[in-house]
């Protein structure tokens, strides 16, 4: 790539459907007063004023969930030495910029990254060696530490050298896979709790040293909009959208504007690590296909809707564990975590 400038990037992939958070993050770059500094957004972008602002429309790489493409696209646009990536519901809080202006010598930073309740999000983590998927304590690190896909803040050159998977998406280890490849390459991935941003997404919440979805959450919170769900939930536990053994996701008659219906399944983990289960999925009565899970595992569907029709996906679990064994206070089973539940338009 070309020589860039000294300064701040940021770059941001966005779907459109967070108007508002996509703005507040805006308002949070510009209070950082970081200087040079742009903010470059990819993806289906909504009017966002500012001459800070360039807009690069790829509402194709939006619709399909390429994370890594969107990212890459950012990353290339940029004219900064210094990239910040990120999804379009971070708010960056001005001890984010300490590290920044310090120019220390790291060629990929990670900071304080927390939920809206103030617990840690993905901040500094290992997956993949013997601890499994954890968070680190912040003055602690790990041969397999890895960047979470929701920010990243680097050296261009990295990025240069060690692009995201251009193919993958949600829930695909887009993150985890790139990580490896860092790693592998000999960049040194640092850490630096004077900076802080808040992952403004309400549905997590720290459980020890994993991330757990809230428990507190209503049907509405956890599904989105246009999709009802039957059979999978329990009395006493209605507002977790945990699957007991049979659960069905009902989508009305779909319009010209939705064409799939997305979902993502996450076992009941650590409970059924050693106890891999399938999840038979059906559509409108037709057998789909079965998940089978082996671990702390995320598995993500996109199912085409028939147009002028309803659809039902119906899923059956082989296996369960009690509620209490995933950090429920009900003891009856569950077995996965529905979640991420959306009408796809194309």
């Amino acid at each position: 790539m070309w020589p860039r400038s000294s300064g701040f990037s940021f770059c941001i992939i966005t779907d459109g459907r967070r108007p508002d958070r996509l703005r507040e993050e805006v308002e949070s770059i510009r209070a950082l007063a970081l200087s040079p500094y742009e903010i470059v957004m990819v993806g289906n972008v909504p009017a966002v004023p500012g001459d800070d602002v360039r807009i690069v429309q790829r509402p194709d790489l939006a619709i399909a969930g390429r994370l890594g493409a969107m990212r890459n696209v950012g990353c290339a646009a940029a004219t900064f030495d210094t990239l910040i990536v990120a999804d379009d519901d971070m708010l960056f809080h001005p001890e984010f910029a300490e590290p920044l202006r310090a120019r220390g010598d790291w060629d990929v930073l990670c900071v304080r990254l927390l939920n809206p309740d103030g617990t840690r999000y993905w901040d500094w983590a290992t997956i993949g060696g013997p601890r499994g998927h954890c968070l680190l304590d912040y003055d602690e690190t790990d041969a397999f530490v890895y960047v979470t896909g929701g920010l990243a803040v680097m050296r261009s050159h990295v990025h240069d050298t060690v692009p995201w998977d251009d193919e993958r998406g949600f829930y695909q280890g887009e993150d985890v896979e790139w990580s490896s490849r860092l790693r592998a390459a000999g960049f040194r991935i640092h850490f630096d709790r004077r900076g802080k941003v808040t992952h403004q997404d309400p549905r997590y919440t720290q459980h020890g040293r994993v991330m757990r979805f809230r428990q507190d959450l209503s049907a509405r919170e956890r599904l989105g909009r246009g999709i009802e769900a039957v059979g999978m939930f329990r009395e006493g536990i209605a507002h977790y959208r945990w699957l007991t053994t049979r659960a069905t996701l009902h989508a009305p008659a779909a319009t010209a504007n939705h064409t799939a219906i997305r979902f993502s399944l996450t076992s009941a983990a650590p409970a059924l690590t050693d106890h891999p289960f399938g999840v038979r999925v059906s559509m409108n009565g037709l057998e789909a296909g079965v998940a089978t899970f082996a671990g702390p595992q995320t598995l993500t569907f996109s199912m085409a809707l028939r147009h002028g029709a309803s659809t039902e996906i119906t899923l059956e679990s082989e296996a369960s564990v009690s509620g209490h064994d995933v950090g429920l206070s009900d003891e009856r089973p569950v077995s996965v975590l529905i979640h991420d539940a959306e009408l796809v338009e194309g």
